[in-house]
């Protein structure tokens, strides 16, 4: 999905800690899946309302949660901790005992005894409120029909609970979770006590240049193993390549080089050639970027290590190592008209591309661009990723014209309030090297809204589980966040 892949690789980026050039590109969530554990099984909220917006609409739908109450004791004033689902990975059981989606909150609860509850996002998972993916039927998919689903789930717990209002509610959540965390406390303060909204993007913004822009700069940090000679190399060979692609003898040296599928005539097709280039050759890791990870070239420093260590290879030789290693034997897959097929495919079972797609069309854009442009510090091929192409699926897909979706961007901003929103107890931690600290809080829009830098961490990292080899930054965050929570939970 070149232009579909904006952010649709929620399900999929990175599972696995190398996919070839041709991926799709990033969305907003990470991370692979561990064994369910058994001891918390899935429940159903069985009266979840499908339209929340219009009265006459009765029809309910099950909503799937998970809850661990091994630390609670009922009866007692301690805390609720909600682990806000979103784009995926789904929730599983573990996700109220060990999972990347909300560990910051798991481990305070074994401290403070709170119940420990993740409840999946409609459209996600098996949280499906229709027969179909239609766009007839995603008219009931947006973050705010969410934040009431929450509401109402809200009630559901409390009674099922015997909750009073001495169990203070704390959301938790990292990315577009980490969204909706924070909007849960902003638009619904009476039901949320407080929210931590870890590496949450609360700019909504149709075209994205600064995503890859990050990737650039992240590739000269040096708390991650980057350096001005790894960008260096890797925008000269990305820049060598777009030269060579512009002619017919550079596509069948660039396809034998970097093993795509087809050969040179898949490189003839213009939108294969873009979807190639525009998001980067190789994987550079900046979203997920992991320091303590064991294979070949899957973190920034193993990549700039190969990209500065042999002097005698070109630029773009050393990226074509690295594509190989990332990849291994299999040819990449730049058939762009293939990637974009599945948001046609409207079934539950086959559609699964079209869901988060269908939010970033309807509410925020996020379409991640290699702008050519002097100030731009994207290390891919400039100008190969455009934002047309993103809208141009928008219209391919739901028949959304271009100019619907700049309307629906700004109406996400005035709604919520963008990176200044006006609430109070909500904590914003981002990481330095994450593309998306660009459209997340990084200065406190009040006192009562703190906003916190994670220096070398990746996407909402601190919200995995603790690990020996974490990053002494990701350990001190942690520690904040908890300090942070529980002097909230003392107040009134």
């Amino acid at each position: 999905m070149r232009a579909l892949l904006c952010v649709l690789l929620l399900a999929l980026v990175l599972r696995s800690p190398a996919l070839p050039a041709g991926r799709t590109r990033r969305s907003l969530r990470t991370a692979s899946q561990a064994p369910e554990d058994n001891r918390f099984p899935a429940q159903w909220y069985e009266d979840q309302m499908l339209d929340h917006f219009n009265a006459l609409d009765k029809r309910t739908w099950r909503q799937r949660y998970f809850v661990n109450d091994l630390y609670f004791k009922p009866g007692s004033s301690a805390p609720v901790f909600l682990c806000v689902g979103g784009e995926g990975p789904p929730l599983t059981s573990n996700s109220v005992i060990s999972s990347v989606h909300c560990n910051d909150a798991v481990e305070l609860a074994q401290t403070v005894g709170a119940l420990m509850i993740a409840v999946e996002h409609r459209y996600y998972g098996e949280s499906i409120p229709t027969k179909s993916l239609s766009t007839e039927d995603l008219k009931f998919l947006s973050s705010r029909q969410a934040l009431n689903d929450l509401a109402l789930f809200h009630g559901h717990v409390c009674q099922r609970f015997n909750l009073t209002a001495a169990n203070k509610w704390v959301s938790w959540g990292g990315s577009y979770p980490g969204m909706l965390a924070g909007w849960f406390r902003l638009k619904y303060p009476h039901l949320v006590h407080a929210a931590v909204s870890s590496s949450s993007p609360l700019q909504a913004q149709l075209d994205f240049p600064e995503y890859n822009d990050v990737v650039g700069l992240a590739l000269k940090e040096g708390d991650v193993g980057g350096s001005d000679e790894c960008f260096r190399r890797v925008a000269e060979g990305h820049a060598d390549a777009a030269t060579l692609l512009q002619t017919s003898e550079g596509r069948a040296r660039i396809a034998a080089m970097f093993n795509i599928c087809g050969g040179a005539s898949a490189l003839d097709v213009p939108a294969n050639a873009r979807l190639f280039g525009g998001q980067g050759m190789i994987l550079v890791p900046a979203q997920e970027n992991d320091p303590s990870c064991t294979e070949e070239v899957c973190n920034i420093e193993k990549i700039c290590h190969v990209m500065t260590q042999d002097s005698d290879a070109t630029s773009l030789a050393r990226l074509a190592k690295i594509a190989a290693l990332q990849r291994g034997a299999e040819c990449v897959d730049i058939d762009a008209a293939a990637q974009n097929a599945g948001l046609l495919n409207t079934t539950v079972e086959g559609g699964t591309d079209r869901v988060w797609f269908w939010q970033t069309c309807t509410e925020f854009g996020f379409y991640q661009t290699c702008e050519d442009t002097p100030s731009s510090m994207c290390p891919y091929m400039r100008g190969f990723s455009s934002l047309n192409d993103s809208l141009e699926l928008c219209a391919q897909a739901f028949g959304i014209p271009a100019s619907n979706v700049a309307d629906a961007v700004e109406r996400t901003n005035t709604f919520y309030g963008g990176r200044r929103p006006a609430g109070e107890r909500i904590l914003f931690p981002n990481g330095s090297v994450d593309p998306w600290h660009a459209l997340g809080v990084l200065q406190a829009p009040r006192r009562s809204e703190p906003a916190l830098w994670v220096k070398g961490a990746s996407h909402h990292f601190w919200t995995h589980p603790s690990k020996p080899s974490d990053t002494l930054a990701v350990v001190q965050a942690r520690h904040i966040i908890w300090k942070t929570v529980l002097v909230w939970l003392a107040e009134d």
